[in-house]
């Protein structure tokens, strides 16, 4: 693999990324649907492209050079730390992870996130490549009875959804079902269910002065501790952590 330089103007201004890594760059730079950046093996991002940062509230550049820590909340970037270290050590890349994330403006919204490690010249750890796609882009047209699925527990997000209920709405059998959301989102259509009431979680942390377990209640979760353990697994914090963040 060889090694060469960012263009001259290019807006990270990193030097030396592998050529995979620039291929990256090549493929994503300026596609909104698309949060894309790479970062150096001692946690600092190479570079970034306008959704990434704009996800941030910043620009680019602000974004070159600075890790996690600097970047997020200590709570997520703990987590987000941990699992680049994961793919480092193991060379396994993380693939079709779906996560919520939650944007500058307070903004929520479901990607699919897959991270790689990068190698040099010479065989050895560079870094990682990052990339999350839009849910709502993913979903194409032939997820139609998937994207129902999501938008009507959405609506009943406190019931206590069925398999067979899921699949009738998308006019699918169950096995059918289950294979779409595994090969589409990486999850179950119960895992599925458990994300969309963590999302309806975070929208009511935010927007709510109701106690933990009253949202747990809301969100059709059998207990407080059960969501408590849901919310720490798709967000990497614990709900009470989530809320003095959020303020």
């Amino acid at each position: 693999m060889t090694v060469r330089s960012v263009q001259k103007g290019d807006s990270s201004g990193a030097r030396g990324i592998p050529t995979a890594g620039l291929a990256v760059v090549d493929l994503v730079d300026g596609i909104p649907q698309v949060l894309g950046c790479l970062k150096r093996a001692d946690g600092r991002y190479a570079w970034a492209n306008t959704g990434f940062a704009e996800r941030l509230g910043r620009r680019p550049e602000e974004v070159v050079g600075r890790t996690v820590e600097e970047l997020f909340p200590r709570d997520f970037a703990r987590s987000y730390a941990h699992q680049d270290a994961r793919v480092l050590t193991t060379g396994q890349p993380l693939q079709g992870h779906l996560e919520l994330i939650v944007r500058a403006d307070g903004r929520i919204g479901w990607y699919v996130t897959s991270k790689t490690r990068l190698v040099d010249e010479a065989g050895a750890t560079w870094g990682l490549a990052v990339l999350s796609v839009d849910l709502n882009a993913h979903l194409t047209s032939g997820h139609a009875g998937l994207a129902r699925v999501i938008d009507e527990v959405r609506a009943d997000v406190g019931r206590p959804w069925r398999v067979p209920e899921l699949a009738a709405l998308a006019d699918l059998s169950p096995k059918q079902l289950e294979r779409l959301a595994r090969r589409t989102l990486g999850l179950s259509p119960q895992r599925l269910v458990q994300r969309l009431r963590v999302e309806h979680a975070v929208q009511e942390i935010v927007t709510t002065d109701a106690s933990l377990g009253v949202i747990a209640a809301d969100c059709g979760f059998y207990d407080q501790s059960s969501f408590t353990k849901q919310f720490r697994r798709v967000l990497g914090v614990t709900p009470g952590a989530y809320r003095r963040v959020r303020r």
